[in-house]
Order: C-alpha cells, then structure tokens, then sequence
C-alpha cells in the first residue's frame, strides 16, 4: 500500500514499488503535469519494466471529498458536490463528517439525491471522473481500489432522505441505501473499465446481498497489530474466520490482501501475522506504524520462496493448538495461543536463513519447533 508516497517518477521508489507482486498508488489529478505530457502512465510504466508481472492499482473513494478549497486536485469534486447538492447534510442544513482525521466531508451516495443532467447520482459520476483521471490515461493500471467499503455510513444521524428529518445511519433502510450506491459505482467502474481488477477495503463480510460477489479482491486493512485491529478487538479465531468469510464472497481472482501495522523493528508481529496470512489465500503487506503507507519495510520471510501450497487453507489446529500448512519448498506454523508451544515436525526441514533476525531464522535443521504465544515461523524444505 503506497497511497501515502506520491514521489513516483522517483527511480528509488520505483525500485522499492518493484519488489511486491501487488502494489496500491495514489496519484491525483494533476500529477506531475509539469513534467511530463503522460506522467502517471510513463511512473507506471517504469515500475514495470523492473518488475513486469506486478499488480499496479489506483487509490479512489466514494463516501467523502475534501473539503479545503485550496485543495485544486478535488476541486472538480467539490464543484460538482455543490452544484448538485450532493453532500450529506443534517436536518439543520450542516454538512456532516464521520471524523476531521483527513479533512474530507461525507456525500450522500443514495438514490434520494436529484441526478444529473445526464441521469447520473454521484456514484456514477465520480466513476466517470476517476475512469477519465486514471484508469482511461492510464492502461497499464491494473487494479481498480475503492476505500471505505463500509457496511453502513459512519454518520450516526444525517437528512439522507432529504426530508429534514435526520436519519439514523445504522437502521436497515440507510444501509441498504448506502450499500447499494457502493454497489452502483463498482457497476459503473466495471462499464467503463471491464477488463480492470475492482479491490475495496471492507469493514464487513461482504455477505450482504449489495456487496456479494461484486467485488475481485479486498484489502483487510489492519488486520493485525493495533488496538484497532481485528485480532486486538474480536481475536484470532474470529479474525480468521472473518479471513475466509472475505474470501468467500469475492468474485475470481479472489485477490485478498491480509494487512498488519506495527513498529518497524517488530519481527514477532510481523512472523505472526505473515504465518496467519498463509493459513489462507492472501497477499501479505506490513505498514510501519511510524511511516505509515510509505516506505515500507522488508523481512527476511520476503525472500522464502515457499512454493505453491500443498495443503488447502486452513481453519483447523494441526497439533496443541498451532496451526500448519505445508507448500512445495516449505511449511508455515503459527502460535495463536497464550502460551508456549513445542511441537515435533517430520524431518527434512530448516529454519530460513536471514540476516535480521539470526535467532529465529539460523539456517538450521529442525525436528522440533518452538513457539511463543502469539508467534509464528516459516520454514524450507532442507536439501537431501
């Protein structure tokens, strides 16, 4: 996730964007328009001439805009939002904000609002905005990503039906309301882009019968590590659950992004996190809860070349609680538990060799593997 790093046309950046085998950017109309007559395809381009089978995507969101007048990157969106009233108010006429972390103010997605000239609510028309600012200049983006996949609007009370009367955002008509404007605006994106990946990031199960099989991928956004975190409020069994759950409701590829957030230097988060992630499908990504999405770091677990996986997901503990999944050139063993665990493996397996953490990843053989609570481990397949 590289939304937070716009220096793009960087050939550092580009180097490190080159590494994944999926990556989420954020440009914004405009960018670097100074410089270059096609600037953001010629960025992406060159990231993949480094690595030729990436994944590029776009960053976009419905459910807000910014707010700042200076902000000339939106101000396409802020002129739109106010011409057809679209921005979600209050009873007393107050535009509303589900939080001042970002500076942006929600919109009212509904079909309530009054439509365009040319039958459009803001669903549609921030799809043709975003097609025409990113994805139709744009062909080598791969992906397209949609933040906020929200089950229901964060604003507690709000005039979505235009009444003056304010409604709770919770009740069953708003969220269905809500959820099937998201759903129109991935219809919309599909129309115009059909051959590009549509990746949200979901708070939900996306079960619900708006957001079932509409999407081809999600990014499970902190999955890991916070206080705000699934594994931190609900734990890990249900987190997992919640892992296959996502996954069940996507649409083929089924790309699914298992995220994590912690301190740099947090090699447990990151052994526990990244084995919990290959208990399934899922790409892995780690944010340095310091840099945020920018610069992110690298682990020695990177460079592990497990292969194909041999073993189907799993939802079952293997042995004492620990979990296990085997792959052609190795096995992954997570500790989910309170407490230490000491469990035998067959032979022919070593620890990864790896150059930051020496005393997990030695290089050496093993018949016996132990794991702290709340840790995990990979390891290779030991040459004959």
């Amino acid at each position: 996730m590289f939304i937070a790093e716009k220096a793009y046309a960087d050939a550092a950046v580009q180097r490190q964007i080159a590494r994944n085998h999926i990556a989420i950017l954020g440009f914004y109309r405009g960018w670097g328009e100074r410089d270059s007559p096609a600037p953001m395809q010629a960025a992406v381009e060159a990231i993949k001439r480094l690595h030729p089978g990436i994944l590029l995507g776009q960053y976009t969101i419905l459910n807000e805009a910014s707010g700042d007048p200076d902000n000339t990157a939106e101000a396409d969106k802020q002129a739109i939002l106010f011409e057809r009233r679209w921005w979600l108010r209050n009873a007393a006429g107050k535009r509303q904000q589900w939080t001042s972390d970002y500076g942006a103010w929600d919109i009212n997605l509904t079909e309530a609002t009054h439509p365009d000239a040319a039958g459009r609510r803001y669903p549609q028309w921030l799809a043709q905005r975003d097609f025409s600012t990113y994805f139709l200049p744009v062909p080598a983006f791969d992906i397209w990503y949609f933040d906020n996949v929200m089950a229901h609007p964060r604003i507690p009370h709000a005039d979505w039906n235009g009444t003056g009367v304010d409604q709770d955002g919770d009740s069953p008509p708003v969220a269905r309301a809500f959820r099937r404007a998201q759903a129109l605006h991935w219809q919309a994106a599909r129309t115009l882009a059909p051959d590009r990946i549509l990746i949200g990031n979901p708070d939900n199960d996306l079960s619900s019968p708006q957001y079932s099989g509409r999407l081809q991928g999600a990014f499970l956004e902190a999955m890991m590590g916070p206080q705000a975190s699934f594994h931190a409020r609900r734990g890990w069994q249900p987190m997992m659950q919640h892992y296959h759950d996502v996954t069940a409701h996507l649409a083929a590829p089924a790309i699914v992004g298992f995220h994590a957030v912690g301190p740099r230097d947090d090699h447990r988060l990151l052994r526990f996190a990244l084995a919990s992630c290959l208990m399934g499908n899922a790409y892995f990504a780690y944010t340095d809860a310091a840099r945020g999405y920018r610069d992110p770091p690298w682990f020695d677990e990177y460079d592990a070349d497990l292969g194909p996986a041999t073993d189907p997901p799993q939802t079952d503990a293997w042995q004492a609680g620990v979990f296990r999944r085997r792959f052609a050139n190795g096995m992954a063993l997570v500790n989910p538990t309170a407490t230490e665990r000491r469990v035998p493996i067959e032979a022919g397996y070593r620890h990864l060799e790896g150059s930051l953490t020496r005393q997990i990843n030695s290089g050496a053989r093993t018949k016996l593997v132990v794991l702290p609570p709340n840790d995990g481990v990979l390891l290779r397949r030991a040459p004959s």
